[in-house]
């Protein structure tokens, strides 16, 4: 998709349609948008394979950041980047920051940001499994985007079979592909799981292996392969592996009322007009209620 003049807009268009439909039908009062702009963030620096299986941004689709980041600034839409960081230690940070003020909804297509997840944070993930998950779990009565699903605590327990704060110990253990996190050779979810939801942390697996034999005891009544061998050789990647996995949750230097969502609609509009997003340009202000969006 392009302008007549030879803009490319595809990403472009479909997430100014994506924001558009949640103010319109979510409303929410604060907004935040986080961006990756770097590969070569402290993960990388700590450990240089990671996300080294990536392949490089095609060209007309970076070129699209820039602009979405041009239209966001236009919009008065608050947005947080840094060559260090990624976007997912924005959305922890701003979520721990602020979700004892606000319920806090943040909408993505990636799994990581499960561990944020809190009483208080959910995690709208874009899947394709949305509405099998719809059918098999309880839905909120209030608007969910469409494609996607509202993950709460206990129904990441019954789909992953850990609690939010724990995906890190399963990533510590099994690894990450996506990521190119290494994780423990030999160990995957069959042995992660039951030993996550036995001893409760990392920490605590390898605290509870000074015992071996109560530990292979233990490994015995899980049902599961006595994994020593592989966690003793792999204790290293074992902690390199959470560490990589975990989401910074610092406070920011930023204030809720930063986010406050006061969209400039001429602008904006002027903003579709240019683009030619015909379809997005809006008559009307869509009226705001108490809610958190990131």
């Amino acid at each position: 998709m392009q302008t007549s003049y030879g803009v490319f807009t595809n990403g472009v268009f479909a997430m100014c349609k994506t924001l558009m439909r949640l103010v319109e039908t979510c409303k929410p009062d604060y907004m935040a948008v986080a961006w990756d702009i770097s590969r070569e963030t402290f993960r990388r620096k700590m450990y240089p394979d990671y996300k080294a299986n990536r392949v490089e941004t095609a060209p007309e689709l970076k070129s699209q950041y820039i602009l979405m980041q041009e239209i966001l600034k236009t919009a008065g839409i608050a947005q947080f980047m840094d060559d260090n960081l990624e976007a997912d230690d924005f959305l922890g940070c701003l979520s721990t920051q602020f979700e004892s003020r606000e319920p806090v909804f943040i909408l993505t297509k990636d799994q990581d940001v499960l561990q944020l997840i809190s009483d208080r944070t959910r995690v709208w993930l874009i899947t394709n499994r949305a509405d099998e998950l719809k059918k098999t779990y309880q839905w909120p009565d209030h608007p969910i985007p469409s494609g996607a699903f509202e993950f709460t605590p206990l129904i990441i327990k019954e789909v992953y079979g850990v609690y939010p704060d724990q995906i890190i110990d399963k990533k510590a253990l099994e690894g990450d592909s996506s990521d190119n996190i290494p994780g423990v050779k030999g160990i995957g979810e069959k042995v992660a799981i039951p030993l996550i939801q036995e001893f409760g942390s990392v920490e605590e697996i390898y605290k509870a292996l000074e015992d071996e034999e109560q530990f292979k005891q233990t490994c015995k009544d899980l049902g599961v392969r006595s994994p020593i061998k592989a966690l003793k050789e792999g204790k290293e990647m074992a902690f390199l592996s959470k560490t990589l996995a975990t989401i910074k949750t610092d406070s920011l230097p930023v204030q809720l009322t930063d986010l406050k969502l006061n969209i400039n609609w001429d602008a904006l509009n002027l903003k579709f007009e240019e683009l030619e997003f015909r379809s997005l340009v809006t008559g009307s202000v869509p009226k705001q209620t108490q809610a958190s969006l990131f």
